[in-house]
Formats: structure tokens, sequence, C-alpha cells
């Protein structure tokens, strides 16, 4: 096994764990997620994976994402949590059915893998302004998970191009953010689960 399928493989793990932890928060009321973000995502994260099988590469820690948000909606549901539609999910949604559409006229699924990245990052604005404005209603430790998963997510890049690189890097970024914005929350307590 090479160094790349090591941190591929770990890449996986981490990001594995980190829904462990997330849905464990969220089945104790530490965690509150907006179930429609969650389904968004889920929709974002398999035409982006979807993308990079069709690019001839792959991205274990996709499955992991894909998988994992799976469970946090079942446990959110489970808590009772509302779905919560907004306009902005629906946006996200048509900007994944263009995204898919340019593929399938282009044959590119490296247009699917970018506007699905564009529809991530806009959906992801509503969560950054809660966390923002409420650092404690996210759980930091599987955050933690998840920018460990990130780290290794682009160590494990084989080849430098859309559809091996652009994902892990932007995870990562995402992933820099929301562990820098719940930080903020050990100023005003000494929790961090």
């Amino acid at each position: 096994m090479d160094i790349i399928s090591v941190f591929a493989v770990l890449a996986f793990l981490f990001s594995a764990v980190a829904y462990v932890f997330y849905i464990k928060s969220v089945l104790a009321s530490n965690a509150q997620p907006t179930i429609s973000s969650w389904i968004s995502w889920w929709l974002m994260d398999i035409a982006i994976l979807a993308g990079i099988i069709a690019a001839g590469e792959m991205a274990w820690q996709m499955v992991a994402y894909i998988v994992g948000v799976v469970f946090v909606i079942g446990a959110s549901v489970y808590k009772g949590a509302v779905v919560g539609w907004t306009r902005l999910d629906s946006v996200c949604l048509a900007i994944v059915i263009v995204a898919i559409g340019l593929w399938v006229i282009s044959g590119d699924p490296n247009i699917a893998i970018v506007l699905s990245l564009v529809a991530i990052t806009i959906g992801t604005i509503p969560m950054v302004v809660n966390i923002w404005r409420h650092p404690a209603r996210e759980p930091l430790v599987p955050w933690f998970f998840f920018l460990a998963g990130g780290i290794f997510g682009v160590l494990a890049i084989p080849v430098w191009n859309i559809a091996a690189a652009l994902t892990p890097v932007w995870f990562l970024v995402l992933g820099v953010l929301n562990v820098l914005l719940i930080s903020r929350k050990l100023r005003s307590s000494n929790v961090v689960a």
C-alpha cells in the first residue's frame, strides 16, 4: 500500500468517525442540524462523487460523507427535527440539476463537480451564519475529525486535476472555516462537544 492509499484510508476513517461523534451529539441534543441543509449536501455529495468516478478518479472520503449524512438525517428525524426546506435549498438543488444536465450535454464530469461545489458553498452559508451567531449549536469534536479527514483527503490527492483535487481542497477550506467559527464558543464556555 502506497502513502497516497494510506492517506485515502485515513481520510475515509476520520470522516466516518466525525459522523459517529456528530450523530452522538444530535441524539444527545447537543447539535441542532437543519435537515434540509443535510439533504441538500447529501444530494450534492452524490453528484460530486458521480463526477469524480466518471472522470476516472475515486474519493473514499466522499463515500463516508454520503453514508454519514444519511445517518445524520435519520438521527435528526428521530429527534423530531423539522425538515425546514428553504428557498436556498431549492437554489442549491437547482444548481446541482443544472450541473448534471450540463455534464450530460458536454460529457465533462468536471462541470458537475465544480457546480456542485458552488452549490455546497452556497448551501453552507446559512450554517456558517448560524455558527457565527450561535457557535454552541454545533459540536466541536466532530468538526475536528472532519478537519482531520479533510487534511488527509488533501494528502491523498493522486493527481492535481479538477476531478481528484478540487473537492478535497475545498472541503478542507470549509472544514477550517467551521472549526474556527465553532471554536469561538471556547471563549465563553469550556464545553467542547
